[in-house]
Parts: structure tokens; sequence; C-alpha cells
């Protein structure tokens, strides 16, 4: 005050320029003129009959502070930014719209940050609204009593989660082998009522049969079931849990919310364990949030549940995959039944899809069969006449006439027995298994075995591969024992004479 005073006094009193005043004051010429303008606006004359506190009251009046700009609504936010395509510059844009004296975009930024941190939302991506699942088995299970039995069993818990939303499912199967897996899927998407565009699975062998950091081999089976609901399936990356987070977290919440909560109850079957599943599963997604407002059920109707692909028409139908090989008659065996291609594709590989109700056959990506599935045990293949050659001689030089010629090697049965095998079925080439099957066995066995074998197969009219193989094996025994038994006669062997007396003759 005491330098706003002189300065005020030189130029009044003495006349001074502005830059005398400051050379004089020790100070810029701005600084002069800034004191005498704010003077002259305070109406303040010379000489100044006012104490240093009025003086510096009438210079420098307090501010008028601006009101504070309105804050953004950081849960709307948060809300929105799952939503594909939506970004914080295209919100803050709209808030700056509604409120032209907000904050500005860094602040904006900085604000939204601090929200997630307060709020714990520590996220590896941003979720987007429908735009995935994660699955995973939870690592605790449940346990049922068998009633016949009286056996404990466990009851294993699939966990699937939205993490946009946080909305769970769970349900529990007998095991974790692919039809449990892949059903558990269509469980999910049903209860969801639609299907994500992305499903992210651990690196468990139903999902993934070669684990690669870069490009992992899917199962054929689950690819298939992926692909029928319109979904990717990109499997997280080994040891990288946040891939997962969403999912990681939502088996501790059913472990602890669900799986503890009913570790004393006594189950009697699988149904009663998901009986109860789903009555806890109810409260956990009626569950408040705890800094936030609604629960997960409210999120889901929000925030995943408009974005989610819709479900097809008809529930996928489970088919599982099989890599195996033409055999040498054309036809190809799925769980110990035969159906037949084409036999221009003998000892071609080739992929069976298997479903309930179908057999298909594929060479390469192409389909050259299919059929309805043979469930019936006593007639295990199915021929199609077209596939056949001329006079339904297999390639490669077999057939009934050179079967017959190679059991004849053997013995009168044994040919008799091939024979009536080969008659046996509407197409012979359906019995070459077999018969090589059987006549094979003469590498192992005398031809005197193979002939009482087949006389005996032949007598009990058994002529069958499997039935066969029995006999044998009990006519081969029967004959050991009956070397066993015999007498050995020998000039070196003892006769009874020698003992009589208790003495041994010299």
């Amino acid at each position: 005050m005491l330098k706003a005073r002189e300065i005020l006094r030189l130029k009044h009193e003495i006349g001074l320029s502005l830059r005398e005043i400051g050379q004089a004051c020790s100070c810029g010429k701005s600084t002069a003129a800034e004191v005498l303008r704010r003077a002259e606006n305070a109406g303040i004359t010379w000489p100044v009959d006012l104490s240093d506190k009025q003086l510096m009251s009438m210079l420098y009046p307090p501010v008028e502070s601006k009101a504070s700009p309105p804050e953004p609504d950081l849960e709307y936010v948060f809300s929105e930014m799952k939503k594909k395509g939506v970004t914080l510059m295209l919100l803050w844009e709209e808030y700056k719209e509604e409120h032209p004296d907000g904050i500005m975009y860094t602040q904006f930024c900085e604000r939204y940050k601090n929200f997630k941190k307060v709020n714990k939302i520590s996220m590896h991506k941003e979720h987007k609204a429908g735009e995935e699942v994660e699955v995973d088995w939870a690592g605790q299970t449940l346990s049922y009593v068998d009633r016949d039995t009286g056996e404990i069993k466990p009851a294993y818990v699939f966990v699937a989660v939205l993490p946009a939303s946080s909305f769970p499912f769970a349900y529990a199967y007998e095991d974790t082998k692919m039809p449990s897996w892949i059903d558990a899927h269509v469980r999910a998407y049903e209860y969801f009522g639609g299907v994500p565009k992305i499903t992210i699975p651990d690196n468990t062998k139903t999902a993934v049969i070669k684990t690669d950091l870069v490009d992992p081999v899917l199962n054929k089976s689950y690819h298939e079931m992926a692909r029928y609901y319109r979904t990717t399936v990109i499997a997280a990356r080994p040891g990288k849990p946040k891939d997962k987070a969403a999912d990681e977290n939502m088996v501790g919440n059913v472990s602890r919310r669900i799986i503890a909560a009913l570790r004393n109850r006594k189950f009697f079957s699988i149904y009663e364990v998901n009986q109860a599943i789903s009555e806890y599963l109810l409260k956990l997604v009626d569950r408040p949030f705890q800094k936030m407002e609604g629960n997960r059920l409210t999120a889901f109707e929000k925030i995943d549940k408009p974005a989610l692909q819709p479900l097809p028409s008809t529930r996928y139908e489970y088919s599982e995959w099989k890599e195996t090989k033409v055999q040498f008659n054309y036809h190809v065996d799925y769980d110990g039944f035969f159906y037949s291609v084409h036999y221009s594709y003998i000892n071609k590989p080739c992929s069976v899809r298997a479903t309930l109700r179908t057999i298909e056959i594929y060479i390469g990506s192409e389909r050259v069969a299919a059929y309805p599935r043979n469930y019936n045990k006593f007639k295990r293949y199915t021929t199609m006449p077209e596939h056949m050659p001329d006079n339904h001689k297999a390639v490669y030089g077999w057939s009934s006439d050179r079967l017959l010629s190679w059991a004849e090697k053997t013995g009168p049965n044994t040919r008799k027995l091939i024979n009536r095998i080969l008659e046996s079925r509407e197409y012979p080439v359906q019995t070459y298994r077999a018969c090589m099957g059987i006549m094979r066995f003469g590498k192992s066995y005398s031809s005197e075995i193979m002939e009482a074998a087949s006389r005996e197969a032949l007598d009990k009219n058994t002529c069958s591969y499997k039935y066969f193989s029995m006999i044998l094996k009990q006519v081969a025994q029967n004959a050991v024992e009956k070397d066993t038994e015999k007498i050995i006669t020998h000039d070196n062997v003892r006769g009874s004479s020698a003992f009589v007396g208790g003495g041994i003759n010299a």
C-alpha cells in the first residue's frame, strides 16, 4: 500500500511520467498504470485520506465468484459407455450442448477416471452392451446322492456372465464333457434371451484342442455350435485372467452366494441341484449394487438385453465330430456301427458328424453320405447299393471268393464257417471285417484248433466273429489242459516198481 500511495503522489503531486514513476518506485510502468487505472475507477483522488486497509479494498475489491459449472452425471456416462460406438468425446460434446459453461474435456475424462477408481470399477477394457459373454466351470462343486446306488456324486457348475451388466447364469451338470459344455451354452443363450457377438471361454479341452497365443485350434463341435448361434469364439489367452475378468469375478460370486450357501443341503438328483441353483441365482441378480443404483437384473434389461442378437428359430441339436478313415470295405465306423460311402473313397480320411438322429460323412468339406442314425445292434451295417463296385467286389482284390479260398487252407470247417457268415448279410461286403478278423486268428492258433472251433460254432449256429473268438479261446484252453494231463512214456522215467518197499532200486 505504501507503493500504491507513492504512485498516486508522484503522479498527482509531482506530475511524473509512468516511466519515471516506475523507476522511482522500482516497478514497471505497467504496474504504475494499473494502480492509477484502478484508483480512477474507484474514484480515489489525491490527497488520499484513507487507511491502508480501506485503500486496498477500493483498489482491489473482492471478485464476485462465478457459480461452479454443472457436474456431469457419471453413472449415466458409465452406462452409456457400454453401448457400441459411444465414446467419452461424444458424451462430453452432448454434455457441453446441454451445459455450455460446463467443464472441459480433460476435466470430464479425469472425473470419469476417478469415478471408476472410487467405485472399484477397474476393467481390462470397456465392455460394450451385448458384445461378449464369458464362460467357465466353477472351481468348486456341489454334490448329490444317487438314489439307486447311494453313491455321492459331484455336480459341476457352469457359469456365464455378460460383463457389461454383470448379469450371470449358472447350471449344474454330472460331468464337464463336450455334450454338457454345449448344452450349457445353449441354456445360457436361452436364459439371456439372445446371443452376444463374442463368446470367451477358457482354454479347456472342450473349447480349445490346441492352445496358441495367436491362433488356437477350436474344438470342431464347439465351433459348429458357435456358428449356428452367430457368435464368435475367442478363447482367453493362457495365463491372462483379465481376458475374462468378469467371469472370474462372477465365479467367485457364484461360489460364495450359491455353492457355499447350498453346501449343507442334501440333494438326490442333478435336477434338485439345479432347482436350488435357480432360486439362489434369482437372489443374486436381485441383490442391489453397493455403490450404484439398481441391481444386475435392471442393469441387464437396460444395457445388454436390447443389444443381444436374436435366438435362432429352432434350438441347436448337439453334434459330435470324429476323424477316421474309410475302411477297405468302403464303410465308415462310428460307435460300432458301419455306414457305406462310395467305394472310390476307400482308405481316404474322412469326418463323421453325428447327432442323436443323423450320421453325416464328409471327405474334406464335401458331404458324401448321410443316414438316419442306426441303433439296431443286430444289424450294424447300413449299405447303399449305389456305393458298391460291380459284382459287389471290393477293390484291392478283396472278394467272397478270396476269403473262402483263404479259409480253405485252414480246413473245410473254417471254410463252411466263413461261407455261412458271408451269406448271413444282404451284402457280403458287410461281413468282410468279421471274416478277416476270424482268419487273422490263424496267426496265433493252429489249424487243428481253428477247425475244432469252427466245427463247434457251426454246430451251435453261432456264426459271428464275437462268438467264434469266445469258442476259440475255450477250445485252445481245453487243448492245453489235455496236453498237461497226458502220461509221458520214456526210458528215463521210473515206473511204480522203483518205489516198492519205500526204497529206491540201484
